[in-house]
């Protein structure tokens, strides 16, 4: 799933603009097997190293503040090599396919 939007706001302050950001929501796979709900920003090819940094610290924060207290997954940011790319990923703490579900949910619900 693919989509754009123009700004990632916590309130009333403008973190960052992100006009002609692409954002893909997908339901990945850690490294053992597990189900890993993850979110791949990919910047415009004029964007900054910085730029890419503030998107993934503002998108992880914005998840962090977003998650309900009793989930138990841990929020993960993470540069791709590929430049102006990164990604946003769920550790699930139980692995299992609701937990998933619930991170998807969630990631979906943050990106409009």
């Amino acid at each position: 799933m693919g989509t754009t939007i123009n700004s990632l706001n916590f309130g009333q302050m403008t973190v960052i603009e992100l006009r002609n950001a692409t954002l893909n929501l997908e339901l990945g796979k850690s490294r053992y097997g597990t189900p890993q709900p993850q979110l791949d920003i990919i910047l415009p090819r004029d964007s900054t190293d910085r730029q890419l940094s503030a998107a993934l610290h503002a998108f992880a924060a914005n998840l962090e503040l977003s998650t309900p207290p009793a989930e138990r997954w841990i929020v993960q940011s993470e540069r791709l090599l590929e430049p102006n790319q990164g990604r946003i990923y769920l550790e699930l703490s139980e692995g299992d396919h609701a937990e998933a579900m619930r991170g998807m949910m969630l990631l979906s619900t943050l990106t409009g």
